[in-house]
């Protein structure tokens, strides 16, 4: 059974969303060298796609949870949930 690739082997559990970000530049700047085989670009690859989803999950996450504060011409500035923004707008 062939050795696989390291990078496809590190498991998301307690993977904050730099250190995803950074193993997925990581990913990129290798592919791009083109020093990698076939077999280690598809790994990596693979990796890279479930990192980059993993990422966008984590943004949704925080955009969630993100409030925003907008001014409310007679009490001042307010805080608003971020989904409770857009209707305001």
């Amino acid at each position: 059974m062939a050795k696989k690739n390291e990078i496809t082997e590190i498991s998301f559990e307690n993977l904050t969303f730099e250190q995803a970000l950074r193993e997925l530049q990581n990913i990129v700047d290798k592919l791009e060298t083109g020093q990698v085989t076939l077999e280690e670009a598809i790994e990596m690859y693979e990796r890279g796609v479930k990192l980059s989803k993993y990422c966008i999950e984590k943004l949704t996450q925080a955009e969630l949870r993100i409030r925003k504060i907008i001014k409310d011409e007679s009490q001042g500035f307010t805080l608003i949930d971020f989904e409770d923004f857009n209707n305001k707008i």
